[in-house]
């Protein structure tokens, strides 16, 4: 009830037909050069995010280099560097190695961190660990939103976060939002007070083979 009622309140409209059997698995996560802006928290957040496909075989796994440049509040930004990968036999698309925000630590994910399976469908889910926190996403269906960068037709994947803290765990659920020719335009979800708010929406975006190397 918590999620239906966040929709309606945000001005979002449900979309009535589901995954076409035909549908391009990039329709809702293009492999493309792009370049992204974020707000998040109320606008205590900027995000720049850079989208480059890397070279290789036509065969073989389809590889992306995202470079995100944080800013928070009046601490100086941080930038983090994180690889890709799709896999067209299996419809993963996962992430392989992320840099830190505070050290020169290159982190690499043994297995691969699942972050979406494509296409979307609804109802399907999968699993995943980052580090000691353990990670359930699931499909949960199609809305229309409108953020500052446009109004557009997502589809919304749940996110279930359970982190393994010293003394308890803590479970935490957030909706993220993927748009069409477009890809991830979004997350959001409750405070602790009961109150919807984006963690990250997005504010604009380019794309073409003109923007990155």
């Amino acid at each position: 009830m918590r999620l239906l009622f966040a929709l309606f309140a945000l001005g979002i409209f449900f979309a009535a037909s589901p995954a076409r059997a035909s549908e391009d698995p990039f329709d809702y996560l293009p492999l493309v050069p792009m370049e992204k802006v974020y707000e998040g928290l109320g606008g205590k957040i900027r995000i720049a995010e850079s989208i480059r496909p890397l070279a290789g075989p036509a065969t073989a796994p389809r590889n992306l280099e995202v470079v995100r440049k944080i800013a928070y509040l009046n601490f100086p930004p941080k930038t983090i560097v994180s690889t890709f990968s799709y896999d067209p036999s299996t419809g993963d698309f996962v992430k392989l190695t992320s840099t830190s925000a505070f050290s020169k630590t290159i982190f690499h994910y043994h297995p691969p961190l699942v972050r979406a399976r494509l296409p979307f469908r609804k109802g399907e889910s999968w699993d995943g660990e980052d580090g000691q926190n353990t990670i359930h996403d699931r499909v949960w269906g199609k809305v229309r939103i409108t953020l500052p960068a446009g109004t557009f037709v997502c589809w919304v994947v749940r996110r279930k976060l359970t982190y393994d803290l010293i003394s308890r765990r803590s479970t935490q659920y957030l909706y993220e939002y993927y748009a069409k020719g477009i890809g991830f335009v979004g997350e959001g979800g409750w405070s602790a007070t009961g109150k919807w708010h984006w963690s990250k929406r997005l504010l604009s975006f380019k794309m073409g083979s003109g923007l990155t190397g």
